[in-house]
C-alpha cells in the first residue's frame, strides 16, 4: 500500500508542477506581449519626441535668425536717422552762418553811416573815429571768418 501512496503522490505533483509550468509559460508569453506591445508604443513615442525637439531647435534657430535681421535693419534705419538728422543740422548751421553774417555787414554799414555823418557834422571826436574804425575792422574781420566757416559747412553738406 506504501508503493499506491508513493506512486499517487508523485503522479499527484507531477502532473501539479506541469500544470503550474503551463500556467507559467502561458503568463510569460502574454507578458511579452505585452512588454513588446509597450515598447513599441514607446519607440513610436520617443521617435515623435525626437521629431518635436527637432522642430523645436529648427524654429529656435529660425527666430534666432529673424532676431539677426531685425537688429540689422534697425541699425540701419538708426544710422539713417542720424545722417538725416546730421544733414538737417548741417542745414541749420549754413542758415544761421548766413543770417550771422548779413547782420555783420549790416553794422558794418550802421557804423560806417554814422561815422560820415559825425565827420560831416563835426561831431566826433579822433578817438570816437578811430573806435568806429576799429568797430568796423571787427566786423570785416568776423564776416571773413563766418564766410570761410560757411564755405567748410558747404562742402560737408
Amino acid at each position: 500500500m506504501k508503493h499506491y501512496l508513493v506512486f499517487g503522490l508523485t503522479v499527484v505533483f507531477t502532473f501539479s508542477s506541469y500544470g503550474q509550468e503551463t500556467k507559467q509559460k502561458s503568463e510569460t508569453v502574454t507578458d511579452s506581449i505585452v512588454l513588446a506591445t509597450n515598447a513599441a508604443k514607446d519607440a513610436a513615442t520617443l521617435l515623435r519626441i525626437e521629431k518635436a525637439e527637432k522642430e523645436a531647435k529648427k524654429t529656435i534657430k529660425e527666430a534666432k535668425r529673424a532676431e539677426k535681421v531685425l537688429k540689422r535693419a534697425e541699425k540701419e534705419k538708426k544710422k539713417l536717422e542720424k545722417a538725416v538728422r546730421k544733414h538737417e543740422d548741417l542745414k541749420g548751421e549754413i542758415e544761421d552762418k548766413k543770417k550771422d553774417i548779413i547782420k555783420r555787414e549790416k553794422k558794418i554799414k550802421k557804423y560806417e553811416i554814422k561815422l560820415s555823418e559825425g565827420q560831416r557834422k563835426g561831431k566826433l571826436s579822433p578817438v570816437a573815429i578811430d573806435k568806429l574804425n576799429n568797430k568796423i575792422a571787427k566786423e570785416n574781420i568776423s564776416i571773413l571768418k563766418g564766410k570761410e566757416k560757411l564755405r567748410k559747412l558747404e562742402r560737408k553738406q
